[in-house]
């Protein structure tokens, strides 16, 4: 929830590397199993969104190896979880808008209503090798895809008014035709006919999260952003980057309780690192903090991030606790978007 509420929002990437002690392939639970145990143990605590990391090359380092597709690990956790938002990384740059509008889409609906998506737009050589690219993109044009890529995403949830499925038996009418919409979005990137081939998700909108690093990302973040991801920092840049982003937000028609923003926290065990923590929440510069694991084993470097937000828990309770069942959307107290066609 946003500092309105008075709860500080928590997000952490989920770690998927394995264990120190992971059985040999074959010997005993296999690694899902040790996900799924990360994440449940991550919402127990009261995580209440995890990053699913994703990269369409291999990693130099076995700790950034994101060890499983993230669309296909989001959608397992949405039946293994109950409460904990599942964010699933997508690349805007090698992924095609219709394909993963309609796995986030069914994300939503599985788990139900607690999926989000965080858009890759850096550069990746390797990547665009395993493509059959070549040559560079520049930065400016990622983030222009990145932009459209976004459009027809949400034009595609956007597909079905929220009423379109009646499902009556009385009537017979299971489904009202005026209620579909076509999008043919023709862009600079993409030519989209539609529709989606699924409903409205629960959400409306899967929550969008993106990290931003320069005044260009706080732009679009600002015009099309839910979460906003900053890196460390102290208090006073934070409360100005989201002075920024809420004015970029009421630029582009939006309020400024339409997004929230987080800033980066390592989880390294500091001198009371949930004291400072509470204090720069406490101070409004941010609505909250995504816990960074250190580095290290990887069972060793997730529970020190239980261990932190077990402690900032405890202490938490001077905001609303989050009703059971609720949606990603609403544990952050953000709107649910309206479908662009209404068809009363």
């Amino acid at each position: 929830m946003t500092q309105r509420d008075g709860r500080i929002t928590l997000f952490t990437r989920l770690i998927t590397a394995p264990g120190a002690a992971d059985p040999a392939p074959g010997s005993g639970p296999g690694p899902f199993a040790r996900v799924r145990e990360r994440a449940r143990r991550a919402e127990a605590a009261g995580i209440d969104a995890l990053l699913v990391h994703d990269r369409q090359s291999a990693a130099p380092d076995d700790a950034e190896a994101p060890y499983f597709e993230a669309g296909t690990l989001a959608a397992a956790l949405a039946v293994g979880t109950t409460a904990v938002g599942l964010v699933a990384s997508v690349s805007t740059q090698h992924a095609l808008p219709y394909h993963a509008a309609r796995i986030l889409a069914t994300v939503d609906h599985l788990a139900p209503g607690r999926a989000g998506w965080q858009p890759l737009i850096d550069a990746d050589p390797e990547a665009a090798a395993n493509y059959s690219r070549s040559g560079a993109v520049s930065e400016s044009e990622r983030r222009a895809r990145a932009a459209e890529f976004v459009t027809v995403l949400t034009g595609l949830w956007d597909s079905f008014d929220d009423d379109a499925f009646l499902r009556d038996r009385e009537s017979g009418v299971y489904f009202t035709p005026e209620k579909l919409h076509p999008l043919d979005h023709r862009g600079e990137y993409f030519d989209v006919a539609g529709p989606l081939n699924i409903g409205r998700p629960p959400q409306g909108h899967p929550v969008l999260v993106q990290r931003v690093r320069d005044a260009d990302d706080l732009a679009l973040a600002a015009r099309v952003a839910d979460v906003v991801l900053l890196p460390a920092q102290d208090g006073r840049d934070a409360a100005a980057v989201r002075e920024a982003l809420h004015a970029g937000a009421k630029e582009a028609g939006r309020e400024a309780g339409d997004l929230a923003v987080l800033l980066d926290v390592p989880a390294d065990g500091g001198p009371d690192t949930a004291g400072r923590i509470r204090a720069l929440f406490a101070s409004g510069a941010v609505d909250g903090f995504t816990l960074l694991a250190p580095a290290g084993p990887a069972d060793a470097a997730h529970e020190a991030v239980l261990a932190l937000v077990s402690e900032l828990r405890a202490a938490d309770t001077g905001g609303p606790s989050v009703p059971a069942g609720a949606t990603l959307r609403a544990r952050l107290d953000l709107p649910r978007p309206a479908g662009r066609h209404r068809t009363d």
